[in-house]
């Protein structure tokens, strides 16, 4: 979203009808406003935790919380894993998180869920991405969250230590 963009609200009144659109309007502000927040002042990177590992033929990685490009809160309440199997014939390969909302409906209440996908890809989706004064400036765009590059050696996989993943301090 253009930071330029001006956000819009409902103005309450006694005796207004709630509708659907006003409340997904009202929704949405608080929601942009956050992100907003997260995307300006932070950036985006990991904030905390988000350890990868390969252990026993699964790539694991640890909790934490981090921001994507959108601002999207990006958190892994418990250890995450991947067998290393779901990797292509390569070299190399990047752990990355993708933020996710899922409709769900339980009994007579629809919600949606926000979580986060982990995916093996050959593409670091972080490259390109600009450092300006100890901070990863955030492109806007909806992409995965690169956290860790994986190495093939004649051991097996092993996590590329050289690889900085971007950080948020």
């Amino acid at each position: 979203m253009d930071e330029s963009k001006a956000l819009q609200r409902l103005r309450f009144f006694t005796g207004q009808a709630l509708t659907i659109e006003g409340l997904k309007l009202e929704q949405d502000y608080f929601r942009e406003k956050l992100k907003r927040h997260n995307r300006t002042l932070h950036g985006f990177g990991i904030v905390s935790g988000l350890g990868v590992n390969v252990k026993r033929g699964a790539i694991i990685v640890a909790p934490g919380l981090a921001l994507d490009c959108e601002g999207n809160e990006l958190v892994v309440s418990s250890a995450q894993s991947l067998p290393v199997a779901t990797i292509e014939s390569s070299s190399s390969a990047f752990v990355s998180l993708h933020y996710v909302e899922e409709e769900t409906d339980f009994a007579s209440l629809a919600t949606i869920v926000e979580s986060v996908a982990l995916e093996v890809a050959h593409e670091n989706y972080n490259r390109g991405h600009r450092h300006l004064r100890a901070r990863w400036l955030a492109c806007e765009q909806a992409h995965p969250l690169t956290i860790a590059k994986l190495k093939r050696s004649s051991q097996g996989w092993r996590v590329e230590r050289g690889y900085r993943p971007p950080t948020i301090k």
